[in-house]
């Protein structure tokens, strides 16, 4: 293993920690700032790199699985948790299929159902539908051979329709056609549900809800000819009737209902809902760095077990 620093991203990761924080280097304590950032980037990338070399990720992650969710990935660079850049997409694609046993999320229920104990089985997802889960991720994750389950809003699929996340920061809202869809489909990839309108499932009457879940399985079965096995939560943050809402989930014959806020699989303490870790690759020197945090929600999840 190369245990080599890039020079070139470290400098870009700087200059966006910068502009972030709307830093001016004139000033003292900015040059603090960045240095603290560098040096705390530099030493989970090193303990990041430790645990792989050593095989210690194997061992410690007995028990557990990872979810990992991504949104839209761009031609452009990464920015936040929402847009990763392709170059970053393909970077922690690569570090999946070297170093992690990655499985659909068919495979990761089939795991748990018969018994078997997890060992850092990774499933990775995408949510939304946007159209460049076909046109950019879905070539990477074929060069690697990396199976994914795309959530989608069925109501976006062939639409127009612009998020109120995007509008926020000025970007157009681009969502993949039925023929994508199915596409990913024949390539073996899993179709997931995110209800029809990315729905507030909190927010809304049950019997919103009810129709937005139902009706997007509808959607998916009639394009894809397959009933869809997971559901992904809009939003992804927990809400009062979370518990109902996954029981009627399961009702409508989904296997898994799943949030996006952090955390290990960890599927003795999960039985509503399975927890997916957002990857925001800005704020990591590597995957090797992100996968050091991971491995730090090991004692988190012990803790609240």
């Amino acid at each position: 293993m190369k245990f080599m620093i890039n020079y070139n991203i470290l400098n870009k990761k700087v200059k966006l920690f910068m502009e972030r924080s709307g830093s001016r280097p004139s000033r003292p304590y900015d040059y603090l700032n960045s240095l603290v950032w560098i040096a705390g980037r530099l030493i989970k990338d090193l303990l990041g790199r430790i645990l792989i070399l050593t095989g210690a990720h194997r061992r410690y992650f007995r028990g557990r699985g990872i979810i990992v969710a991504f949104h839209s990935v761009t031609a452009g660079p990464s920015n936040g948790a929402l847009r990763c850049g392709v170059r970053d997409f393909e970077t922690y694609c690569r570090f999946f299929a070297r170093y992690l046993p990655v499985c659909t999320m068919t495979e990761l229920v089939e795991h748990v159902q018969r018994g078997a104990v997890l060992m850092g089985q990774l499933a990775i997802t995408f949510d939304d539908g946007y159209a460049d889960n076909a046109e950019l991720a879905a070539p990477v994750l074929a060069r690697y051979h990396l199976p994914a389950t795309f959530f989608v809003a069925t109501a976006f699929i062939d639409s127009e329709t612009q998020a109120a996340w995007d509008i926020k920061v000025g970007i157009r809202s681009r969502w993949m056609s039925r023929q994508q869809v199915k596409a990913l489909h024949a390539a073996q990839h899993e179709i997931g549900s995110h209800t029809q309108n990315h729905c507030n499932l909190g927010m809304v009457p049950e019997s919103v809800a009810v129709a937005e879940m139902a009706g997007s399985k509808a959607d998916i079965l009639a394009w894809i000819g397959q009933v869809p096995r997971h559901f992904a939560i809009p939003y992804g943050r927990d809400f009062p009737t979370l518990p109902r809402i996954a029981a009627i989930a399961r009702e409508l014959g989904f296997d898994t209902v799943t949030l996006c806020r952090g955390g290990l699989l960890a599927p003795a303490s999960q039985a509503v809902v399975w927890e997916r870790i957002p990857v925001s690759p800005n704020d990591y020197l590597s995957p090797y760095g992100w996968y050091y945090d991971v491995f730090k929600e090991i004692n988190l999840n012990l803790r609240g077990s």
